[in-house]
């Protein structure tokens, strides 16, 4: 099978640093990022045409995250990675989520993909959807799932960054650190929340919202992230 590109939207040749003028022209979602530094990123279509061995084609359409890259007074971008639909929210929904190792996607569709992951000693993630968006770096000392079913377990550090009503100016964040095995419930649970930005309505409905559910959801965010090692990596 061979893959030719037919379009890019938003992007500049197949350079994965983009043009300054179309990094001005995309819609940035800040967050807040695990080392604490404010972060932004933008989503891209590229539309390829594949063609198979009797020469007839279709187009595909593949979907990337991209970080924005500060240039002088402006920003240019580079690829984040690609995008891959897992799981539902809400019904049919699939949340859009981004598996990093070394830098590079991974398809979790793939088997030898999810059996380098099995194996690998770390690998980040990337989720967006349902406003919010979650960076969470899995690490062990050994291997993944060796580790994960044994007694060393998977230390887990997560950023998961929640938009009132969508904004994209005000967002709360919540910075959570845990072990995780099989054969037991984390016995501790880091947590730390943190506020950005300054409309004091939306602020003021974070606040409230963090008291009353902030340590549900990380509890909820952690036994999301563990399904991702029980059923998908490490089944």
């Amino acid at each position: 099978m061979k893959l030719t590109k037919l379009s890019v939207v938003a992007l500049c040749s197949s350079l994965l640093i983009a043009c300054t003028n179309d990094a001005e022209q995309l819609k940035w979602r800040p967050y807040k990022d695990i080392d604490g530094t404010i972060q932004e990123v933008s989503f891209v279509t590229l539309t390829e045409q594949q063609i198979n061995k009797s020469k007839t084609s279709q187009p595909v359409e593949r979907h990337f995250a991209n970080l924005a890259v500060p240039f002088g007074k402006s920003k240019t971008f580079k690829r984040l990675g690609e995008i891959f639909p897992l799981g539902h929210f809400k019904g049919d929904y699939s949340m859009a989520t981004i598996f990093l190792l070394d830098n590079k996607s991974l398809n979790i569709y793939k088997t030898e993909d999810v059996q380098t992951l099995a194996k690998a000693h770390a690998f980040e993630f990337y989720e967006f959807g349902g406003m919010r968006l979650s960076h969470a770096k899995f690490r062990a000392k050994t291997e993944i799932c060796k580790d994960f079913k044994g007694k060393n377990g998977v230390d887990l550090v997560m950023t998961t960054n929640y938009y009132p009503e969508n904004s994209f100016t005000d967002f709360y964040t919540a910075l959570l650190e845990v072990k995780l095995q099989t054969q037991q419930a984390p016995q501790e649970i880091g947590y730390n929340a943190s506020f950005t930005g300054n409309d004091a309505n939306f602020q003021a409905l974070m606040k409230q919202d963090e008291q009353k559910r902030g340590k549900n959801l990380a509890v909820a965010n952690i036994q999301e992230k563990a399904s991702i090692l029980f059923n998908i990596i490490c089944k």
